[in-house]
């Protein structure tokens, strides 16, 4: 069973590198120390977090827009652009949140002036709690700056620049209601009533003023704007912030505010239609005065009564003529008008006057210039010195002057069909003219004042219609905003204790966990028989403890001790390799010196002597002998000698004080090692050794240092490679198992010596521990471990 089983670890082909979790997890729990630290420290961290950080509430609201306004008494008289205007619901959000209408909210709020209250550790606003008030006196000024502001009773109050506060002994004092001027910064505070003040008295704030346009970006990063479904016409508000209170008002402007901007737009157009008549009207009222004047001359309008039936029916004609004439000449200002609107370039945003507004109903122009309105409006929304080169507007300016090339165009129709319609006019007129001619001198003086008279009156009677409608129109207008739900105030979204904490508990194990793990991926020693079965095909034949007697007689001095223990299963094991045979020739290597090559060599040789077999031990390390010391033999005289044909063998062999047990060490050190392993007295060595002894194990030099071990490896049954635990490179394993497949050595073991670290992941636990003495009293069973993981007395 054995046989197969070594048999099976050497048909194991090596592995990468992999995590392992279970000393992770050991190591863990050898530190728990680390891991409570780094947990206390997180805890105390999301403390802070939560005590100093400040609260952040969410302030909603609602606001309907509505698709169309109410029934008026304009819309009565008549149905026209002023009260039905076009409207781009999808633009809505986006000028909701426009620079130019929150700018405007945080300007009429003075919300870029604020009062700041420095505490130990965070410095907040007192807006609710602050009993006065600032107002900014200059509108046209942008300034920023800040200041030390303390009351000294109910009507007073000081005022130092923020910077001086340390140097500035005597501050102005100022009182309150009175706009001052302070280092050019204009301000008014004022007192706030319901406020209590006296806590406040002598108390240091910061009065800081900030950039309005630099605060409306604040806002509008804060606020969010959504329909509440598709297809609505309710939009929600939200905004998050420090202040309810100071939400909450910004909300309530905000909508006001809004509300006013969409009536005005409204009202603007209402408002140039009236100018517009209002300037026709002046000129027609001076030319109606010199015809009435001259009507007078004539006597009374009865007259007209008098004249012959002829002259009656030729001035009702001219005068239905006329007032056709009338309307055709308004549109003819209108379209002057919009020809000159037209010509002033496409950065004019003032909204032009509607053709209905003057009678002039025709859909493709009126479509037109409310798409042209509606563009001006979305350019107006966007602020910024360098508007003119922001690529949205030239955009929107491109398609103006595709919008105006069309309007110029509708233009030019109709004023074909309007010119149709007064050479016709002007045809009948003449016509008529020519029949006046045959009335008498008296009547056509009076029919042609009474024809300018009737012309002007139906001017101004219908301009001043037009003028009443625009009027009425204006005065009915209403917003289309209005308020659903008003501005509330909800719970507290930041910070959250529960998650922080949660967070703290994650971090506070992850960081030291993966500092663990860091410290298993950087450690390149081999920790376990885990380890070099990953790394190795070679056979692992056993372990052995940590020795902590300091000397390397272990199995003589302690033969009950688990070290002890541990090499007579690794006897054991080596007869398995040999098939119980005697005169076996052992070697004993390692990569490099310090893992223990010349103690496991001592004692595995002390436990096949202790069996009652005849053993000898050869120090093949000839350039640092040591081995001899151990034994309190002499080195005059050793393997170098009989290499070197000075000694014979029995000269060489020295007995030791444990019985069966000899030793040949190295001998004086020769200055050709590798060359004297390589004669044939070398060959003969091992053969008398064979014939005198039954078990021969020999030191050799670090493999990694020299290669005296691969010249040795001819002559030997078996080679048994030592490993340090936390001590061996993982990449000598490597090396090491790439000369074995090779072929470079054959019939060779691993061991893994000085295992002083087990538990999880390490592969020896309480079974390995009770399995090499434990329970015998000398073992680590009456040994504990210390701080650094080593077993001590």
């Amino acid at each position: 069973m054995a046989d197969s089983f070594f048999e099976q670890d050497s048909q194991q082909t090596p592995q990468g590198f992999t995590l392992d979790f279970k000393r992770v997890i050991s190591r863990a729990i050898r530190f728990w120390y680390v891991i409570v630290v780094s947990l206390v420290i997180a805890f105390v961290i999301a403390f802070y977090k939560n005590r100093y950080t400040l609260k952040e509430y969410t302030v909603t609201a609602s606001i309907l827009i509505k698709e169309m306004q109410e029934t008026g008494g304009a819309e009565i008289l008549y149905k026209n652009s002023l009260i039905d205007p076009y409207r781009n619901y999808l633009n809505e959000p986006y000028i909701i949140r426009s620079y130019p209408l929150i700018e405007d909210v945080v300007r009429d709020l003075n919300f870029h002036i604020s009062f700041l209250q420095e505490g130990y550790i965070v410095t907040s606003e007192t807006y609710s709690n602050m009993p006065v008030k600032a107002e900014w006196c200059k509108p046209e000024e942008v300034k920023t700056g800040k200041f030390i502001f303390t009351l000294l009773d109910e009507n007073r109050y000081t005022l130092s620049k923020f910077s001086d506060q340390d140097h500035e002994s005597n501050p102005p004092v100022f009182t309150l209601g009175d706009s001052i001027t302070h280092l050019d910064y204009a301000l008014c505070i004022k007192r706030i009533p319901d406020r209590k003040i006296k806590g406040q008295i002598g108390v240091p704030f910061i009065l800081e003023i900030k950039n309005p346009t630099q605060v409306a970006g604040s806002y509008i990063g804060r606020l969010k704007v959504e329909w509440a479904a598709v297809g609505a016409g309710i939009i929600n508000l939200s905004l998050t912030g420090n202040n309810p209170e100071k939400e909450i008002d910004f909300l309530n402007a905000l909508i006001k505010r809004y509300g006013e901007k969409d009536l005005d737009k409204k009202n603007e157009t209402a408002a140039r239609t009236v100018e517009f008549i209002t300037s026709q009207l002046k000129n027609i009222k001076d030319s109606l005065r010199i015809v009435e004047f001259q009507l007078e001359r004539f006597g009374n309008s009865s007259r007209i009564k008098d004249m012959s039936a002829d002259a009656q029916r030729l001035y009702g004609k001219l005068e239905a003529f006329e007032i056709q004439r009338a309307e055709l000449l308004i549109r003819q200002n209108y379209y002057q008008y919009l020809e000159s609107y037209l010509k002033s370039g496409t950065d004019r945003l003032d909204q032009v006057i509607l053709p209905s507004s003057m009678g002039i109903n025709d859909p493709i122009l009126s479509s037109l210039l409310l798409k042209m309105i509606d563009i001006q409006v979305e350019i107006k929304t966007i602020v910024g010195p360098d508007k003119l080169s922001n690529p949205l507007v030239s955009a929107k300016l491109e398609r103006i002057r595709e919008i105006r090339k069309d309007v110029e165009e509708a233009v030019r129709t109709l004023k074909s069909t309007d010119k149709i319609k007064m050479d016709f006019l002007t045809r009948q007129l003449s016509e008529t003219e020519k029949q006046l001619g045959n009335l008498p001198a008296s009547e056509r003086q009076l029919i042609a004042v009474q024809r300018n008279y009737s012309l002007l009156e139906n001017l101004y009677v219908y301009l001043m219609q037009k003028l009443s409608e625009a009027s009425i129109s204006k005065a009915a207008n209403t917003s289309d905003i209005v308020p659903v739900n008003p501005p509330m105030r909800g719970g507290a979204i930041s910070p959250k204790p529960a998650q922080n904490y949660s967070m703290a508990a994650v971090i506070g194990l992850a960081v030291p966990f993966m500092l663990f793990v860091l410290f298993e991926i950087l450690n390149n020693k081999v920790q376990s028989k885990e380890d070099i079965e990953k790394m190795s095909t070679i056979p692992f034949i056993g372990g052995v403890g940590h020795n902590s007697s300091g000397n390397n007689l272990t199995v003589r001095e302690r033969p009950k001790s688990g070290v002890a223990e541990s090499f007579r299963a690794l006897r054991s094991n080596l007869n398995y390799f040999t098939g119980n045979k005697t005169k076996q020739v052992f070697m004993v290597s390692s990569s490099i010196s310090g893992e223990g090559k010349t103690f496991t060599t001592i004692n595995l040789a002390t436990v096949f002597a202790l069996s009652g077999k005849k053993t000898l031990i050869v120090g093949a390390d000839m350039r640092r002998p040591k081995i001899f010391e151990d034994f309190n033999c002499s080195n005059s005289t050793g393997l170098s000698t009989y290499l070197s044909g000075i000694s014979n063998f029995k000269e060489i062999v020295q007995p030791t004080a444990i019985e069966n047990l000899f030793l040949i060490s190295g001998g004086p050190v020769p200055p050709n090692p590798s060359e004297l392993l390589l004669t044939e007295r070398m060959e003969s060595f091992v053969k008398t050794a064979l014939e005198e002894f039954e078990y021969v194990i020999i030191d050799t030099p670090p493999l990694a240092l020299v290669t005296d071990a691969f010249v040795i490896s001819k002559f030997v049954n078996h080679t048994v490679f030592v490993l340090r635990q936390n001590y061996s490179p993982k990449e000598f394993v490597r090396s090491i198992d790439e000369y074995y497949r090779s072929g470079k050595l054959k019939n060779m073991s691993l061991m893994l010596n000085d295992i002083y670290k087990s538990g999880l992941g390490y592969g020896y636990g309480q079974s390995y521990a009770y399995q090499y003495g434990y329970g015998y009293g000398y073992g680590y069973g009456s040994r504990k471990k210390n701080g650094q993981g080593y077993y001590e007395d």
